[in-house]
């Protein structure tokens, strides 16, 4: 049994069970609500092993609770959705199993290989939701991964991607400006807030334009990572709506 936990100043959000049912639907006899949604900014922590703590006859060996648990500290939130009265509110630490102690698998295979493609200290893009989900009976909250993709360094063309869609610079059949093009920069400065209402901002492609980008389409100040990070996951800085990220 993994314990979800919930602190005023830190709150710590750990995975139960991963699930595939769609958003508030139904598959067969279950039936999903969902309550809150988090898209995030995470640094992996790194894993470690996990013993269930809870006082079944069948923990912590054999209860399929127990194994490899990837944590990540929440660097900022890009969006946030409480959808019912009981939704997780923002919290400063996610963390999931990868795989119980018997080696069967708690979250789809990409998601495997992506943790397992990360360092320590790495910077992604996090994001889940917390269902509630009635089956056969019985219901149980549940918290299925929909995201988990690393940022890329600054000024990489996969930088560049990644800033493309979150930018909502194309239409519905993926058209727009080639992804580095000067009217692409220009057209991603604008929708992100980069350049204000008469456009005026930084040089496009220069080292402030970037970290300017960064800051908006990811939340993510410059320097704020090396210096260990500010609480920009449940105490997001609300000092400026100029200088928000954009949900």
């Amino acid at each position: 049994m993994i314990p979800v936990m919930f602190r005023v100043s830190l709150a710590i959000a750990l995975l139960l069970v991963p699930t595939g049912w769609a958003d508030g639907g139904e598959q067969g006899t279950a039936k999903v609500e969902t309550l809150s949604r988090h898209e995030t900014v995470a640094e992996f922590r790194g894993t470690n092993y996990h013993r269930c703590m809870g006082l079944t006859s069948l923990c912590p060996d054999q209860c399929g609770e127990s194994g490899t648990l990837a944590t990540f500290r929440i660097v900022n939130y890009v969006t946030y959705e409480k959808l019912g009265e009981y939704g997780d509110p923002k919290c400063d630490e996610f963390a999931f199993l990868v795989e119980n102690n018997m080696k069967h698998p708690k979250v789809p295979a990409d998601i495997r290989a992506a943790v397992n493609s990360l360092k320590q200290g790495d910077v992604v893009l996090l994001s889940w939701k917390h269902d509630y989900v009635t089956s056969q009976g019985s219901s149980a909250p549940e918290r299925p991964l929909t995201r988990l993709e690393k940022i890329a360094p600054v000024g990489t063309q996969e930088w560049l991607n990644q800033v493309d869609r979150r930018s909502g610079v194309r239409d519905t059949k993926g058209h727009g400006p080639t992804i580095g093009s000067a009217e692409w920069m220009q057209a991603v400065s604008v929708n992100l807030g980069v350049y204000d209402k008469l456009q005026h901002g930084p040089t496009p492609d220069s080292e402030e334009w970037r970290n300017a980008i960064q800051w908006k389409a990811f939340g993510i100040k410059e320097g704020q990572l090396k210096a260990g990070g500010e609480k920009n996951g449940a105490q997001q800085d609300k000092s400026s709506e100029h200088g928000k990220p954009r949900g």
